[in-house]
């Protein structure tokens, strides 16, 4: 039997009503922020604009993060063969910094009103953790590095682009660059979750 005719339901799946709750109460704030301020200046106005976009990167940071870990999570610890493919792993560790990118994230959604630079510098945070993710990995000769590069590598990507846009366009266009590289990269990995349990048609 083959891991993708595997019947079993995916932990990702189990944790989705979990995982709901905690974006609903992170997104709280960023929410309750725009309305105000929309509500007394207006939808047209500029600030309401990158308040809003700040919202949209607060959640789709954090869906982003969601869909990383169980993606990860399923293929290192929890498919029939995850032992014999990832032999050196630790889950307390990757589970650590998977807080550590969780909380990350949950700093950007405290300053959707903060000034500009403290807000694009806690997002580059939260995008940049997984350089630390891929170091800890490599200096522990895990065997699941090869998964962790991607994602590096589309952070890096997303930090360069938010970067060059900003200088060149400003900071609304940076956040709508930001915004439109992260939902790439979740296309990316809802394919490669939707690939793992994909059921040969017989």
């Amino acid at each position: 039997m083959t891991i993708a005719s595997v019947a079993r339901v995916p932990d990702l799946h189990k944790s989705a009503f979990w995982i709901y709750g905690v974006a609903a109460m992170v997104m709280r704030e960023p929410l309750a922020v725009v309305l105000r301020h929309a509500n007394t200046a207006g939808w047209g106005d500029p600030g309401v604009h990158i308040e809003a976009l700040r919202g949209l990167i607060v959640w789709m940071l954090l869906s982003r993060q969601f869909t990383v870990a169980g993606v990860y999570f399923d293929h290192v610890y929890l498919q029939p063969d995850s032992a014999e493919r990832y032999p050196r792993r630790s889950y307390p560790l990757d589970f650590l910094i998977g807080v550590g990118a969780l909380l990350a994230a949950v700093a950007t959604s405290t300053l959707v009103q903060a000034d500009n630079h403290l807000f694009n510098a806690v997002v580059g945070v939260a995008l940049g953790w997984d350089v630390v993710w891929l170091l800890v990995a490599a200096l522990m000769r895990h065997s699941s590095v090869s998964l962790i590069v991607p994602e590096t590598v589309a952070s890096l990507v997303m930090i360069v682009v938010g970067g060059v846009t900003l200088a060149v366009f400003g900071q609304l266009a940076a956040y709508v660059a930001v915004l439109a590289c992260i939902l790439l990269h979740l296309g990316r990995l809802m394919a490669a979750y939707d690939k793992l349990y994909a059921v040969p048609r017989t």
